[in-house]
């Protein structure tokens, strides 16, 4: 969740409540202006001014996780996936001789290893199995979805899954 969204959320419900509470209390006495900060407003304008803000920043509250994603920083930066220049050169020229190295695959392959190493540290073999068995399965469509030679597929999702594999290994 955004952290600004629980801020602005409360601001609209204090806003909804001050004017719902100024319209109980002043309808009650009978009183048709309020005088604030040196300038006089009519009640009904008040009311309908502190209501109608405090509405529209809930609702602002609740649209900004729908339109400005967060993605937290220091998250990302904690467990970086750990590759040897070689191996980061092999496996950038693979993916790019087959057309693979978008951002979509990348982002995959570096969730992967991140996923791999943890399932590894932790020594859950059937985790790190899953974790392979997902890999190949999303490279495997990828090269499908491109026309690659079906006997060439399963070649090239190996070369990739044991370049994925081995700083683990090591």
């Amino acid at each position: 969740m955004h952290p600004i969204v629980p801020i602005i959320m409360a601001l609209g419900a204090i806003l909804f409540f001050v004017g719902i509470a100024a319209q109980i209390r002043f309808g009650f006495q009978r009183i048709n202006m309020i005088k604030l900060r040196g300038k006089e407003y009519k009640l009904w304008y008040f009311v309908a001014t502190t209501v109608v803000a405090g509405v529209a920043l809930i609702m602002l509250s609740v649209l900004i996780p729908k339109y400005v994603p967060y993605q937290p920083e220091s998250a990302s930066n904690s467990a970086q996936p750990v590759l040897s220049s070689n191996l980061k050169y092999e496996l950038g020229s693979i993916l790019s001789s087959m057309d693979l190295n978008n951002d979509t695959m990348m982002s995959a392959i570096n969730r992967f290893q991140v996923e791999y190493q943890e399932a590894s540290q932790r020594g859950e073999k059937n985790t790190m199995d899953l974790l392979i068995l997902e890999m190949a399965y999303r490279i495997r469509t990828e090269l499908q979805n491109r026309n690659h030679p079906e006997n060439q597929i399963e070649r090239e999702v190996e070369r990739i899954i044991g370049i994925l594999q081995q700083p683990v290994k090591q």
